[in-house]
């Protein structure tokens, strides 16, 4: 899945989410922090597979789930005792649904799947990657690439505006000294 597609995956949820509950569009730190989450299992594997060789496949140690359940599980104890739950456990559904997005082959292929055994390394050898390059995973074409650069551009833009107007009516309800 490209990195748009894994953003998407995430946020459509969370914004159906939050419009249910409390009306309103998910926080620009949250759209942020969810733009984080879901590009960071890629943003750790494929550089140390793809450019230094230290992994046999870009879909391996941050996708597998023995080793980032139970750091996701530290990460939410931890914010949570610093009353950033919430934060929290949006981060980690945004980085569970990069790896069901990877994953998702699963449901109709089950152990079948190329990638299979990635999901549970170190516990289970990991099958290497048929192509291990980004060059042999970049974009098709022009319209490959606007697609992904529009939908982070809009979702950084709506973060930093409603951050901006959220500082904005801050300072205006609060006279100064």
């Amino acid at each position: 899945m490209y990195p748009a597609g894994h953003f998407l995956l995430a946020v459509v949820p969370l914004t159906a989410y939050t419009v249910a509950r409390w009306h309103r569009l998910p926080s620009g730190p949250m759209v942020l922090l969810l733009l984080v989450a879901t590009q960071l299992p890629d943003v750790i594997d494929k550089p140390l597979a793809w450019t230094f060789a230290l992994l046999p496949s870009g879909r391996m140690l941050a996708h597998s789930l023995v080793i980032s359940l139970p750091v996701l599980t530290v990460v939410v104890l931890l914010a949570a005792r610093r009353s950033y739950g919430r934060y929290a456990v949006v981060f980690s559904a945004g980085y569970l649904s990069h790896i069901a997005g990877d994953f998702y082959p699963i449901v109709r292929l089950g152990t079948d799947y190329y990638f299979f055994p990635n999901l549970f390394w170190p516990v289970v050898a990991a099958n290497p990657d048929r192509t291990p390059s980004f060059a042999a995973h970049s974009p098709d074409g022009l319209l490959s690439l606007a697609v992904p650069l529009i939908v982070f551009g809009l979702a950084v833009s709506y973060s930093f505006v409603t951050m901006y107007r959220r500082d904005e009516r801050i300072s205006v309800e609060i006279p100064p000294r």
